[in-house]
């Protein structure tokens, strides 16, 4: 799958070897996460991937979550930071960022405010705090969940887990 327009400036070589990668605003949808994802997976360097404010949704969450914990599990990447805001996540992409948050050991800081997860998307990131073992920063505010996930999700936070319902 080769890279779209809207990743223009951006070459395969940076997605492979750059320790950081800003790829926000581009309006990068699933279909530019499917192709951008291989390359990530393959990036043993990243440790900070800024791709917020974008037009993905679940689908492409999920891709870029699976490549990313791939390239921890087989490629000892060492990733700290993954900003997932204002996207178009919702509950599948929180379970995606959970999943990765299980198998990325180095993960310091994730962030999936500004999006659409719900009360299932963060019960899914709640039991998955436990067993983030560097985790310590969770910005999740300005979602759709509601007073009783909020509680379930502060409940279940270690305590070097601060998390953030706002900036």
């Amino acid at each position: 799958m080769s890279l779209s327009s809207r990743l223009a400036g951006v070459t395969e070589k940076q997605l492979v070897e750059s320790s950081t990668l800003f790829l926000k605003s581009r309006q990068l949808n699933d279909e530019d996460c499917a192709a951008i994802a291989p390359h990530l997976a393959k990036n043993r360097s990243l440790r900070e991937l800024y791709i917020g404010y974008n037009a993905f949704g679940d689908e492409g969450a999920r891709t870029l979550c699976e490549a990313l914990a791939q390239a921890s599990v087989d490629a000892g990447q060492r990733l700290t930071l993954v900003g997932l805001r204002r996207c178009r996540l919702g509950d599948g992409a929180a379970e995606a960022v959970a999943e990765l948050l299980r198998k990325s050991p180095s993960l310091v800081e994730v962030g999936v405010d500004e999006n659409e997860i719900g009360d299932s998307g963060a019960a899914a990131l709640a039991a998955a705090l436990p067993e983030a073992a560097a985790l310590q920063r969770l910005y999740i505010g300005e979602n759709a969940v509601t007073a009783e996930g909020r509680a379930k999700l502060d409940a279940a936070a270690p305590a070097r887990v601060s998390v953030r319902w706002s900036r």
